[in-house]
């Protein structure tokens, strides 16, 4: 501990605690990297047609959510979906009355 005290500082300790706290390393982030090669491997191994999303390959969720969360984020999902789908259908009507 002596030798580390003389080579890093009090103030440099700091930056580096204030570093880490912007910018930490391990946890999450080695979590993200572990799942960037799952996600890498599984495109190029040939054995799926789309490699599956990071967040599905970490092994903790980043942004846990209670059933209900899930539920309605899924429902507002669906809606989305089907306006766009619905608003689509309508100008492709629109169009063809037209001609």
């Amino acid at each position: 501990m002596s030798e580390i005290d003389a080579l890093v500082g009090m103030d440099e300790l700091r930056a580096w605690q204030a570093f880490d706290s912007i910018d930490p390393i391990g946890g999450y982030r080695g979590d993200l990297q572990a799942a960037t090669i799952a996600h890498h491997i599984a495109f190029w191994s040939g054995n799926c047609k789309e490699a599956p999303p990071l967040t599905e390959l970490l092994p903790i969720d980043p942004h846990p959510m209670t059933a209900e969360q899930k539920d309605a984020a899924e429902a507002a999902k669906a809606k989305a979906r089907s306006e766009a789908y619905t608003a689509s259908l309508i100008a492709s009507l629109q169009s063809r009355a037209k001609k």
